[in-house]
């Protein structure tokens, strides 16, 4: 058997058991499903497709074919269990992004000599907006985030303190960054963390599943939208 084989049967057997999810323990987040990651007219998309036309293609086929549907399910999962969501959307503070990691800023010094353009939008610009198709509710808050982790440049740790969930299920874009970072965060700060493996993507299929291979094998639970809404339906009652 070959080593990858051997791993992935390590997640299986990880993964036997029925998925459990305390509907009053848990919290939803949703990363980065901004404008700018959803349409293909904006900066992001241009200085990818401008260094390897095509490559988004399937990325945002399947975010609207699966990941939108997905977390919309999930969105409203959540809100009839009376459970927490959050949002976060990645952008500038100061319009320049200057206050953005070195990596964040390097990607937008290539979208200004490729597409004339920064690629990470400042907060007031619509694209940094979370999009339609997900907006979020009242209550539901969204918060401003400079890294690719959600824990480490924005006060969701302290927010999730307060209100106490446990498990954690994980959306958005994209998996082999700010999903699974933000995951593993989660997970090293004590929460149980679910990746909803259907409501999250990227831009390859195979970055995609081995991104989540890695994330199950040693920080958490990766699951179907459908297995999750299901551990989240109350137990019937029994007469």
């Amino acid at each position: 058997m070959k080593e990858r084989d051997l791993v992935l049967s390590i997640v299986r057997q990880k993964h036997a058991q029925p998925l459990l999810v305390d509907r009053s323990r848990t919290a939803l987040l949703v990363i980065d499903v901004q404008r700018y990651f959803v349409h293909s007219h904006y900066s992001f998309a241009r200085v990818l497709e401008s260094l390897a036309p095509g490559v988004t293609t399937g990325y945002f086929e399947r975010v609207r074919s699966r990941v939108v549907p997905n977390v919309r399910r999930l969105q409203e999962a959540y809100r009839t269990a009376g459970a927490p969501i959050f949002y976060t959307a990645t952008g500038t503070t100061t319009g320049d992004g200057r206050d953005l990691p070195g990596w964040l800023r390097a990607f937008d010094r290539l979208g200004l000599t490729l597409v004339g353009s920064r690629v990470w939008p400042p907060s007031t610009d619509e694209s940094w907006c979370v999009d339609a198709a997900v907006e979020p509710g009242p209550g539901e808050p969204v918060l401003l985030k400079g890294s690719s982790g959600a824990f480490a440049s924005t006060g969701l740790e302290a927010m999730l303190r307060h209100l106490g969930p446990t498990t954690l299920v994980v959306t958005g874009l994209t998996t082999d960054v700010c999903v699974t970072q933000t995951a593993r965060e989660a997970a090293d700060a004590g929460f149980e963390v679910v990746v909803a493996e259907d409501a999250c993507t990227t831009l390859s299929e195979e970055m995609h599943r081995g991104a989540l291979d890695a994330f199950a094998l040693a920080f958490g639970s990766v699951r179907s939208t459908e297995e999750i809404v299901g551990a989240l339906a109350p137990a019937a009652k029994v007469a």
